[in-house]
């Protein structure tokens, strides 16, 4: 009999669920892969979040090498924009089914109504 114990943060499960876990940070993917990819935009449509939380969630999912940081100094004031890394993108079926998970399972009628058209928005 295998008396060793199971270790969660070798299994890939573990593993991934630390890797985007966190009250924000699936949230900020599914933004940035549905087009909410500037900082002003992401803080707009979170509006609990606080600038300095977001920033740090920000910077976490960009040394995770989830998504990257693209500066566009063409206008003025410059624009920083998020995009999802390939291993960001690679995530997108999961966060997507995460979402729908939570719409069929967790909310009412109206509040999946409320919460789809905010998505759209």
């Amino acid at each position: 009999m295998d008396t060793k114990e199971y270790d969660v943060y070798a299994c890939p499960v573990g593993r991934t669920l630390e890797l985007i876990s966190g009250k924000w940070k699936p949230v900020i993917l599914y933004l940035i892969q549905h087009g909410v990819n500037r900082f002003g935009l992401l803080s707009r449509k979170m509006p609990k979040i606080s600038k300095k939380v977001l920033t740090e969630q920000l910077r976490e999912l960009e040394q995770q090498q989830l998504i990257g940081r693209e500066i566009r100094v063409s206008s003025y004031p410059q624009e920083v924009v998020y995009t999802l890394t390939e291993k960001g993108v690679s995530l997108r079926e999961l966060i997507d089914r995460v979402f729908d998970w939570g719409i069929a399972n967790m909310l009412d009628n109206a509040e999946q109504e409320y919460v789809r058209r905010l998505a759209d928005s």
